[in-house]
């Protein structure tokens, strides 16, 4: 049989997802769990590689096991192999042909920038002009294959003095998402107008933006049909209690860096 689950982590402790020779990676400790049950050998499916630095909450694998094994395919039981900062929160069982990548429909992310001095209605004039099915070229790192893809999503809102770009596509190319959010800033900023955005979606002209730091985003979301995802609210409980010491601990640091910083100015 084939089961899929829906997996969070905090990218900033990883080389990324994909298994890289010599360097910790999700992908090797989600293995590492995986042959450590004995389930499989530790070979699974992926819906999409993140870089490093990126998070995620609803990256999705699947993966062969033997039906007699069932019971020990619980998010529960694989996040007891499973460091804090990686954890199964959902699982469903899925038919023998599917695939976390090729099946889905549809990929979300969300970006986080700070607020200061950004007008988000700027931002939003932009963003419009983002959605739709467009030519991404020079909003990529990824220039070999075909940069053609449908933004199905954009919404923009603020919270708790930070904005949230939400953006969703049918697929998404290297770095596309984090040089969005390098558009839409530098727009909200004032520094560029939505004029040269245009520029960018122009395939036939060569510009480019560097992408925005990896650590502001996370992958929200996968979209597929016919998937009847079963919570775990045990795994789920334990991941937040976890999540919010780290988050406790990070606010620490972040207030104690400003402090110095705002000690250095002169």
């Amino acid at each position: 049989m084939k089961v899929a689950f829906k997996l969070g982590y905090l990218g900033g402790g990883y080389h990324g997802f994909q298994l890289q020779p010599e360097v910790l990676t999700v992908q090797s400790v989600v293995r590492d769990a995986l042959q450590s049950l004995r389930l499989n050998d530790g070979s699974f499916c992926y819906a999409g590689r993140t870089d490093r630095g990126v998070s995620a909450l609803g990256q999705v694998i699947d993966f062969f096991i033997d039906p007699r094994k069932a019971s020990l395919a619980a998010p529960r039981v694989i996040n007891s192999r499973l460091p804090p900062d990686v954890w199964a929160w959902a699982w469903a069982t899925v038919p023998e042909n599917f695939s976390a990548r090729h099946a889905a429909l549809w990929r979300e992310y969300r970006y986080i920038l700070p607020k200061e001095g950004l007008d988000l209605d700027l931002m939003r004039d932009a963003g419009r002009e983002l959605l739709g099915v467009h030519d991404f070229r020079n909003l990529s790192s990824q220039k070999s294959r075909s940069t053609t893809r449908n933004l199905m999503k954009l919404d923009i809102s603020e919270e708790s003095g930070s904005v949230l770009l939400e953006v969703r596509a049918d697929g998404f190319l290297w770095n596309m998402v984090r040089k969005i959010a390098t558009v839409l800033e530098k727009v909200g900023s004032g520094e560029r107008d939505l004029d040269w955005v245009r520029e960018l979606l122009d395939p036939g002209v060569n510009r480019g933006v560097n992408p925005a730091p990896a650590e502001g985003l996370i992958l929200m979301d996968v979209g597929y049909q016919g998937v009847d995802w079963t919570l775990e609210p045990y795994s789920m409980r334990m991941a937040q209690e976890r999540l919010s010491k780290i988050w406790r601990r990070e606010a620490a640091l972040a207030e104690a860096t400003g402090v110095l910083a705002r000690a250095m100015s002169f």
